[in-house]
């Protein structure tokens, strides 16, 4: 019979690749996850075909282990293939290094298993790809774009080196009790991610650096002790004061262009040395490590989302501050997201990539309004559409009806530039920059400043392209 809720399916080739299929399966199931694979789990007198067919339709991924022996087997590649006709999600891991792989994976990120000495890394790899695919399952599929591909980062690219706390299987087994918690709501994809946030141009440091430091940190005093804070949730109280900019003279303790960084929870929170406090680390001065002490944490404070009544508000203000605290630098192996507030910022972070760095991520810097991760209070630009003549430049206003001060300055790819100052504008209205028909024939570069910050700097295709 079917194991109940079977999930991962496991296709593999028996003659090369069946040992590490056994121990992926094992330790699949030793995480939390239910995995099935053929050779142990159909039962006799099952029929092998209809078998493997209910399986495939029940799970949830599929995992296509790439052997020398799989690629040349019909059968490996007819499950390959009904996964992928069935619309489930295939992750191929490598047996061999020079394993051949099919054209239909071609095009999918694997994950490499091919060095049995770093199988604790890639298995932490496979982990936190098959833990974050889970997150906005629960939200009705939001999180998948048309394409059907996923918005999660399907690979590392740089690999952990140092192994996980002795106690990580409790540690998922604590987070997947707190993702039954019926109060979390539409709140339960808050649980596979940790949140920070940071100016545009720092994460573009981050990225181009491939790494997080806490001297980029926006100042924090943890800056001193080499420690990152990275929060439980999203909309800390701390943003409410800092996200965006405001009319009239910036203010340095500000991020005039918030970005957030989303970390997959488990594979952080498993790391040797994190540690994680259940509210304001400089308020509640001090942290824990072990799996007992994380099933403890206040989460219904922590993840608190209503106004608080009077009578508890500083409790839940503290508790919204909770924060996994790891030591810097912290490489990126387990971010999953670069999330902006519109497509024009989005657009802006990729231009200051240096081109490899925006070939890794471009993919997975994403910009949606409809997960609430900003407070969106003040303003900023939306986007930077071509016109038959120009540009169309539209503004989220903000909570405040005072104006500001806009500069825009289009460079055409064919021609003159052109500059537009507006030290007065109701971003309510959308701002117009163009010329004669044909003016824009070429597209361009747009630059947008706002009370004097940059707010968006985007490449504008030509408007014959887009429509």
């Amino acid at each position: 019979m079917i194991e109940a809720g079977a999930r991962i399916f496991i296709s593999y080739a028996r003659d090369d690749a069946k040992s590490l299929a056994l121990r992926l399966r094992d330790d699949l199931r030793a995480a939390g996850l239910t995995a099935w694979m053929d050779v142990a789990d159909i039962q006799g007198g099952d029929n092998w075909a209809r078998t493997i067919e209910r399986v495939i339709e029940s799970c949830d991924v599929g995992l296509a282990l790439c052997s020398h022996k799989s690629y040349q087997s019909t059968y490996c590649r007819a499950e390959q293939m009904r996964l992928q006709r069935k619309g489930k999600r295939i992750i191929p891991l490598l047996v061999q290094a020079d394993a051949e792989i099919p054209l239909h994976l071609e095009h999918l990120n694997r994950l490499d298993f091919s060095q049995p000495s770093q199988y604790a890394e890639r298995l932490r790899d496979l982990l936190s790809d098959l833990n974050v695919g889970r997150a906005f399952a629960s939200l009705g599929g939001d999180g998948e774009p048309e394409t059907g591909r996923s918005v999660f980062r399907p690979s590392r690219l740089r690999r952990l080196s140092v192994p996980e706390k002795r106690d990580a299987p409790a540690f998922r087994r604590a987070l997947a009790e707190l993702r039954r918690e019926p109060w979390l709501g539409g709140r339960s994809w808050w649980t596979y991610f940790l949140f920070h946030y940071l100016d545009i141009e720092a994460v573009a440091n981050v990225l181009n650096q491939g790494k997080l430091t806490a001297a980029r940190s926006g100042g924090s005093r943890r800056s001193q002790d080499q420690l990152l804070g990275l929060n439980f949730r999203p909309r800390t109280p701390d943003m409410w004061f800092r996200e965006g900019v405001l009319p009239g003279t910036p203010s340095p303790d500000r991020l005039p262009v918030p970005v957030c960084l989303l970390f997959d929870l488990e594979s952080t929170i498993c790391l040797p040395a994190a540690r994680f406090t259940s509210g304001d680390p400089q308020v509640v001065k001090r942290s824990s490590a072990t799996s007992g002490a994380l099933a403890e944490l206040p989460f219904e404070l922590i993840y608190h989302d209503e106004a608080p009544k009077p009578a508890e508000k500083d409790e839940v203000l503290r508790s919204r501050r909770a924060q996994v605290l790891v030591p810097s630098p912290l490489t990126l192996e387990s971010l999953q997201l670069i999330w902006c507030r519109s497509d024009a910022e989005a657009e802006t972070l990729k231009n200051q990539l240096t081109d490899n760095t925006r070939e890794q991520w471009r993919q997975h810097i994403i910009a949606r309004g409809d997960f609430a991760l900003f407070f969106r209070r003040s303003a900023y630009v939306d986007r930077v559409l071509p016109t038959a003549d120009g540009v169309l430049i539209t503004f989220w206003p903000g909570e405040w009806d005072d104006p500001h001060h806009i500069e825009i300055h289009v460079q055409r790819s064919g021609g003159d530039d052109r500059l537009i100052e507006l030290p007065a504008h109701d971003l309510r209205q959308p701002v117009r920059v163009g010329g004669p028909p044909g003016w824009f024939t070429d597209g361009g570069e747009v630059r947008v400043m706002l009370d004097g910050r940059l707010g968006a700097h985007v490449r504008v295709e030509p408007f014959s392209s887009v429509v």
